[in-house]
């Protein structure tokens, strides 16, 4: 109590001038640096947890089109091994020098048109159990005949490649590639024959290191402080934008104990102005683990200049406040209210909001710190807002990577019986539809192409269609001239035609109809796909239109994807309705702006 009243007393023999300083200068600085401190933990918090969001997604999207390269490589492996037994089937007995240039050039020239159906396989080598190299490209004897004395078919035979694709670990040689200067992943596999078991060979399939390399590099061009790493099961580099990193240990400097870790990993490692955020996720399939690395001192950029502005805006209100204490007095009341009420006005949610200070005095500076701190609110609600639309884009990219090629699968079947019957003309017409078909879907650059493309692609897949279920099918299409160039998200009518057809005709047990047909809805325009099969109950229709199956996931792939991808480019007044009836058919529109489009950037 003594103490306390010395206090008082001492307080109350001050002139007012000081008294107003002493009150003001724990008011001022107090709050900013707590503000300063406080708003760069969560910032620093905000912008970390946002980087992991962003690289585990990245991450995902580049196992997605790794995963896809693998499976392409292993079906390219399926598809030459059948033709390799094929030809030593058809082969001649004679071993004239004659007949086995001929059976070398037909070898390399069918392993060299398989590869035109899958481009991620950069080359393909055959050796056959007599020592003969057979390959995809121009051929290199002197140098390619080294694989006879590599023990790599001994080395495929003893992981057991009975029918079974092998893959080898990441390597550069001077054999059996089409370019010794970049290394390779390669699959191996034993060809059999079939009717008496005996070998015929090992069949080499080549995956150059450039491939993966082109999609680390794509997905770390935002940031020059990111990069990308795939590293196998002995902890080397086997895939970089950067070169010299190949084929190296991976630098236990940067993250260590990193690839020992459980994945998936996310988190800091390092310490000072050397730590990063690693992140490792697990590719199962080849024993690789993708890492991404990115530096902190880069993403704290941010946190620094917050921090540094806090405290130039502290000091300066410190300065002013000893400056003018004499004259703080009634003036400062109204500035003070007026603050205030811009103040209660955000603490209620409208941050559309500024204080109309501008004198020069303290409250005037607070009214700048707080305008300022409402407008970097502002700029920091619309860089999540944009970040939420780039997730989306990711997703709707994840979604693309779940659709499996078992139409391709199915239509090579196809083809391979339609020769295999002598219809050839039949079979030639299906190739060169399949091909258009997969020439759209594979397209890259813009997402949104003319209308009249689009019915293009639908075609070609209802000719192949109709060649695989010349019963079930029959279609028409009635697009007006002034409607070709109205632009739609590519592959949109499809999944819907896919749709028709396998859950509308295929069920019916009769022939049917699939009619698609556009036409002007005011300024917008209206693309149905029509069928007349077995329909759908009212409640089936619920699920589809609200695309959830009933557990959170969607009733269609095929549906949800157009969907979402036409409400993202083209905003919530477009979209896909669904009308049907019970053994009627089905009506599944689809609404587009009707202006034609210069360019298909989204």
């Amino acid at each position: 109590m003594g103490v306390r009243n010395g206090i008082s007393e001492w307080f109350g023999r001050l002139p007012i001038r000081r008294k107003i300083v002493l009150i003001f200068l724990p008011l001022i600085i107090f709050p900013l640096l707590a503000l300063g401190l406080l708003s760069g933990e969560m910032f620093s918090r905000s912008v970390i947890e946002k980087t992991k969001n962003n690289v585990r997604d990245e991450s995902r999207l580049i196992l997605s089109q790794i995963d896809s390269i693998v499976k392409n490589t292993e079906s390219s492996a399926n598809i030459m091994t059948t033709d390799i037994i094929r030809l030593y089937d058809e082969r001649s007995a004679s071993s004239e020098e004659i007949q086995e240039e001929k059976f070398r050039n037909l070898m390399e020239s069918r392993l060299s048109i398989d590869l035109v159906l899958f481009p991620d396989a950069d080359s393909a080598v055959f050796v056959d159990v007599t020592g003969r190299v057979y390959s995809s490209y121009p051929p290199q004897e002197s140098r390619d005949r080294k694989v006879l004395y590599s023990g790599l078919p001994e080395k495929v035979k003893l992981m057991g490649s009975y029918g079974v694709g092998r893959w080898l670990p990441v390597e550069r040689r001077d054999f059996m590639v089409s370019d010794p200067a970049v290394p390779v992943l390669t699959l191996g596999k034993i060809v059999f024959n079939l009717d008496t078991g005996s070998q015929l060979g090992t069949l080499f399939v080549n995956v150059k290191e450039t491939t993966f390399a082109s999609i680390l590099q794509v997905m770390g061009e935002s940031s020059s402080s990111k990069q990308y790493y795939i590293v196998d099961g002995s902890g080397r580099i086997v895939s970089s934008p950067n070169e010299r990193l190949l084929l190296t240990p991976f630098a236990a400097s940067v993250a260590p104990g990193l690839l020992e870790r459980e994945a998936p990993v996310s988190d800091i490692v390092g310490s000072g102005k050397g730590s990063s955020l690693a992140t490792l996720i697990a590719y199962d399939r080849l024993n690789w683990k993708l890492v991404n690395i990115v530096s902190l001192q880069t993403l704290n950029g941010d946190i620094r200049r917050n921090f540094a502005l806090t405290f130039a805006f502290g000091a300066l209100c410190l300065l002013l406040s000893l400056l003018l204490a004499g004259k703080l007095s009634q003036i400062i009341v109204n500035p003070l209210l007026q603050v205030t009420k811009a103040m209660r006005k955000v603490k209620e949610g409208d941050i559309n909001v500024s204080s109309p200070v501008t004198t020069q005095d303290e409250t005037g500076l607070i009214a700048t710190v707080f305008n300022s701190m409402v407008q970097q609110i502002k700029e920091l609600l619309k860089a999540i807002t944009e970040e939420q639309g780039r997730k989306r884009e990711y997703e709707l990219a994840l979604i693309h990577a779940q659709i499996k090629p078992h139409f391709l699968y199915n239509t090579l079947d196809t083809i391979y019986v339609l020769n295999d019957l002598g219809l050839n003309e039949e079979a030639r017409d299906t190739t060169k539809a399949l091909a258009d078909f997969y020439r759209v879907v594979l397209s890259k650059g813009s997402e949104l192409i003319p209308l009249a493309d689009e019915i293009d692609n639908v075609r070609d897949y209802l000719n192949i269609m109709q060649v695989r279920n010349p019963d079930v099918l029959r279609y028409e299409i009635d697009i007006p001239i002034e409607l070709e160039n109205v632009m739609v998200p590519k592959l949109s009518l499809q999944p819907l035609v896919e749709n028709a057809i396998y859950h509308g005709l295929k069920t019916k047990g009769s022939q049917g109809l699939i009619v698609i047909r556009a036409r002007r809805d005011g300024g917008d325009a209206a693309i149905a796909v029509i069928d007349n099969g077995v329909g759908m109950s009212p409640e089936q229709v619920l699920r589809v239109t609200q695309f959830t199956s009933g557990n959170g996931k969607p009733a269609s792939i095929g549906i949800y994807s157009v969907y979402e991808r036409i409400k993202l480019y083209f905003g919530e007044p477009y979209g896909l309705t669904v009308r049907s009836k019970p053994g009627a058919g089905t009506i599944m529109e689809m609404k587009v702006p009707g202006k034609e489009g210069k360019d298909g950037n989204v």
